[in-house]
């Protein structure tokens, strides 16, 4: 099966909406304790999501950031601004908005946050310490976006892609994973992870995964590395073939597949978490085992179409400056 154009934007949609919905399952955690034995079925899909869903998100990014700067030519300057606008803007604006909201209810908090200066420029150089942790993402995602010059060198010649690709994968494995100053340890781990996606969408590698066999041997070695006890970056590299293979295989058969979410993917993953703390608080709260799975999908549900909701109603109004505070 080869992928026309249509066909090929098409998976690409289907391969974001996916990369999403993995990400707002992994942070459901209803009874605060990640991979909580008491709950083994969810443990389980926890496990196994946390073992390449970032990883696919940084692949996806690579891809799009060819597509939309690489292979266009942006300069540099405008691209960083652009990204700027893009990621630092909703950053700060979320930052400061959970600040506030941790400090009016900080007694609830599992984390409580003091509301000083200090801390305030702690939670900017160390994402980790930011009130809202999934903020280390945008952080390491804008910082790898700075090599855009050696990308874009390196893409001249082959020898320069197999230099840059084993640089990423030296520094995926063995760089110091400690250093949480502007997120330079995640940085160098998910480096190579956006690199390939980028070399993945240069040359068109679909054309060569875009077959059912493809599809059944990346799922067999996905089952298989979820099984073994092996190093993390096998299971990631077959949960991102995997992801690529099922949604190009889903796209000759379901085109709108995720359709109803997947072109806010970054307002789910600014706004999605909210929604599910406040799930979490209801659980514990009503403290009902009997409740816990439609507490569950209720809390997937939220995360993914309040988030939509909320942008389809600020995108009405005509302010600029609101639009980008939300990454619209």
């Amino acid at each position: 099966m080869n992928v026309g154009k249509e066909a090929k934007i098409y998976w690409i949609s289907i391969l974001q909406g996916w990369s999403m919905l993995l990400v707002v399952i992994g942070h459901v955690t209803l009874t605060n304790i990640f991979e909580n034995p008491a709950t083994p079925v969810s443990t389980e899909v926890e496990r196994i999501i946390y073992g390449f869903h970032m990883p696919l998100f940084m692949f996806i990014s690579g891809g799009l950031f060819y597509y939309t700067k690489i292979r266009k030519g942006k300069k540099y300057g405008v691209t960083i601004r652009d990204k700027a606008k893009r990621l630092l803007a909703p950053f700060i604006f979320f930052t400061l908005a959970t600040f506030a909201l941790k400090y009016i209810f900080n007694p609830l908090m599992k984390r409580p946050v003091e509301l000083s200066f200090k801390q305030i420029i702690n939670s900017v150089l160390y994402p980790a310490s930011n009130p809202l942790g999934e903020m280390w993402f945008i952080i390491t995602l804008f910082i790898i976006f700075l090599f855009y010059p050696v990308f874009k060198w390196s893409l001249q010649w082959n020898k320069c892609i197999v230099s840059v690709w084993i640089t990423a994968l030296l520094l995926n494995l063995f760089f110091p994973k400690d250093i949480e100053i502007l997120c330079f340890s995640q940085v160098a781990y998910y480096l190579v992870y956006f690199y390939s996606g980028l070399l993945f969408f240069k040359f068109d590698a679909y054309k060569y995964t875009d077959t059912k066999c493809f599809f059944v041997v990346s799922l067999m070695f996905f089952v298989l590395f979820n099984i073994l006890v092996l190093p993390v970056i096998f299971l990631t590299f077959t949960g991102i073939a995997f992801s690529v293979a099922l949604c190009l295989l889903l796209s000759h058969y379901w085109t709108r597949l995720f359709s109803s979410f997947r072109d806010y993917t970054f307002q789910i993953f600014l706004m999605g978490l909210f929604f599910q703390m406040g799930i979490r608080f209801l659980y514990a709260k009503l403290d009902n085992e009997l409740l816990y799975w439609p507490l569950y999908v209720l809390s997937i549900l939220l995360a993914l179409y309040m988030p939509v909701l909320i942008s389809k109603m600020i995108q009405k109004i005509e302010s600029p400056f609101i639009h980008q505070c939300f990454g619209l």
